[in-house]
């Protein structure tokens, strides 16, 4: 029968899960010369040569993802200043829902890149993080509700 040496348990399992002798308390334990890709106590690093990988400095637009709603999932650019979502056919992004206003809300770019977004009087109004709102930022991540139908608004990156 085998004893552990430190914390109850412990260093049984390391021994299993490294398939070695569990060692006695006291008693000289044998360390393995031989250096494996997956041995952490090696103090030492190996150098290698390191190739930089590409960084995308390419400017994308914002994106709104619905990802509840008809059609979803879906991504809209917002690629213009401004922007309306709404029910109407001619909306620059258009949502075959009755929960939406004809013209919902606007999105409309800031000089600094942000986006705000207005609610343009709709019947059943916006919600951004689950709060009603008339206008507010944009920020990554920020979930935009329009009666039954879900996004989340994804900032673009600028060069």
């Amino acid at each position: 029968m085998s004893r552990s040496v430190g914390a109850p348990g412990t260093d049984s399992v390391w021994a299993i899960l490294l398939h070695a002798p569990i060692p006695t308390a006291g008693a000289p334990v044998a360390m393995s010369s031989q250096k494996t890709k997956n041995d952490w106590n090696d103090e030492s690093t190996s150098e290698i040569s390191v190739t930089l990988l590409p960084l995308s400095t390419e400017q994308t637009h914002s994106v709104l993802e619905m990802v509840q709603g008809p059609g979803s999932p879906r991504h809209y650019e917002l690629y213009r200043p401004e922007m309306v979502v709404g029910r109407a056919i001619d909306a620059d992004v258009p949502i075959n829902s009755t929960d939406l206003s004809r013209r919902h809300v606007l999105i409309k770019r800031a000089a600094s890149g942000q986006h705000q977004i207005m609610d343009l009087e709709s019947r059943n109004g916006v919600f951004v993080n689950g709060v009603k709102i008339h206008s507010a930022t944009l920020h990554d991540g920020d979930s935009v509700q329009l009666g039954s139908i879900l996004f989340v608004y994804h900032e673009g990156r600028a060069t």
